[in-house]
């Protein structure tokens, strides 16, 4: 019998996966597009119908998170993926407990393309583009403030992962300062990279540019708030590439318009898309962009066939490529022995 594989097909990309999966031999079964007047919740209808028997699922699932509810129910479940980097629609924790992979987009080209970004835009700010490129955009010419050199800048990764460690790699022959707040690295690793391991409330303080680069987790949700901010030099700026409620937004509101902070670069926000009259979209000191700044061609063809390798390694019974949580391994072995699947796992 066909794996059944649930996931929506709203947009190219899903498409795309759907087509993959199919060629590969699977049922493929597609959700219905998400109604804005519909709950945010499965309801146990819908579980049952699309999640009872599923074998996998992929997609992101903004509308109707995957939760613990749905992973409970799902009990052939094998495997969840998430085609883009980040997971907080899915219950993780959950999926763990219950002994499921949870797959993600960490392809190289997504995750570079966002440490080219956040290089891009701590250049920008610390050299003051957005103030240049609005004084022609306005019809004027020079500005009073021509902002600074890159070089002997101290730059702040709150987060030293994938994306942090790239980032680093790329500022390395930028003579700058580069600390690092990140509970979870080595400080042997971080030295390696050329950074300097401190709390993050060094980090804050020290820092011309913050950027911030983390998973949202609860222990992250608004990492960066009133207490931390007011931390920051008025000098300083501010980047947010990983995902929106890292940082609160009202309260980066009023450190820009009380000049407690210098600026910063906004690609994620506590609320997608946000509001039209939200003051971050067009604050002059301000860079606006829509959770897409590290996005290109290169990315979204990558996508789809890791997200399809994926699926597939886990319903062989083999990890992931990349795999979310690698924890639940032992769990998963004892989940595929329960199902009858042979497992590839080491």
């Amino acid at each position: 019998m066909a794996p059944k594989v649930v996931m929506p097909t709203t947009g190219v990309r899903n498409q795309q996966i759907a087509e993959l999966l199919q060629a590969a031999g699977c049922e493929v079964v597609v959700l219905p597009p998400a109604d804005p007047g519909d709950p945010s919740e499965w309801s146990g209808e819908e579980i049952e119908r699309y999640f009872l028997d599923a074998d996998a699922f992929v997609g992101t699932f903004n509308a109707k998170p995957i939760s613990r509810k749905v992973l409970e129910a799902a009990t052939k479940l094998r495997v969840g993926v998430s085609p883009i980097i980040g997971t907080e629609t899915i219950d993780v924790e959950a999926a763990t407990e219950l002994g499921i992979a949870i797959g993600y987009g960490a392809a190289p080209e997504n995750l570079l393309g966002v440490a080219e970004a956040v290089v891009m835009l701590a250049a920008a700010l610390v050299k003051n583009l957005p103030g240049k490129w609005d004084a022609v955009r306005r019809g004027g010419w020079r500005v009073d403030d021509p902002g600074h050199m890159v070089m002997g800048r101290t730059i702040g990764l709150i987060g030293l992962g994938n994306i942090g460690r790239a980032v680093a790699k790329r500022l390395q022959g930028w003579d700058c300062n580069l600390i690092a707040a990140d509970p979870y690295v080595n400080p042997e690793v971080a030295a390696d990279l050329g950074v300097k391991l401190v709390d993050l409330d060094t980090l804050m303080r020290e820092s011309d540019v913050v950027s911030v680069m983390v998973t949202l987790t609860r222990e992250t949700t608004h990492l960066v708030g009133e207490r931390e901010l007011a931390l920051m030099k008025p000098t300083a700026y501010l980047i947010n590439t990983s995902r929106g409620p890292c940082v609160d937004e009202a309260a980066l509101i009023a450190a820009l318009n009380e000049g407690r902070i210098a600026g910063a670069a906004i690609d994620t926000w506590e609320q997608e898309p946000t509001r039209a009259d939200n003051p971050l979209r067009t604050h002059p000191r301000v860079i606006a962009t829509a959770h897409n700044v590290g996005h290109s061609e290169e990315v979204y063809a990558a996508l789809p066939g890791l997200a399809v390798e994926n699926v597939l390694r886990g319903l062989r019974g083999e990890e992931p490529v990349c795999l979310r949580n690698p924890e639940v391994l032992p769990r998963w072995r004892e989940r595929l022995a329960r199902l009858g699947v042979g497992s590839g796992v080491s």
